[in-house]
């Protein structure tokens, strides 16, 4: 009888579920801190990839808008009213920014 009582004293079953609750309970906190992490690294991700589309997105409507007016701007004659209107009113546009932001003209 006392090798039954000693084998039954040994396998506790509530113990044995306490240690399962311990383990289920750090392998949960481990998995929570993993995935804290890959979210973390998953957000720096993203916003990796929104301001690089960004930029490209940018880069690409602005050359085109430039080259379509140099394009433009190279295949018009120089030498008549458009070409000098259009200097003109640049230059009278720049002149116009620089004053709104005090910066005194150049000669």
């Amino acid at each position: 009888m006392n090798a039954q009582a000693s084998s039954v004293e040994q396998t506790d079953p509530l113990g044995s579920i306490a240690d399962a609750m311990k383990d289920a309970l750090n392998q949960a906190t481990e998995d929570a801190t993993r995935t804290r992490e890959r979210m973390g690294q998953v957000g720096q991700d993203l916003g990796n990839s929104v301001s690089r589309f960004t930029y490209t997105s940018s880069y690409m409507v602005s050359y085109g808008v430039v080259y379509a007016t140099v394009f433009v701007a190279k295949s018009i004659p120089q030498d008549n009213a458009i070409v000098k209107g259009l200097i003109d009113g640049g230059k009278a546009a720049v002149d116009a920014v620089n004053e709104a932001k005090g910066i005194k003209a150049s000669v």
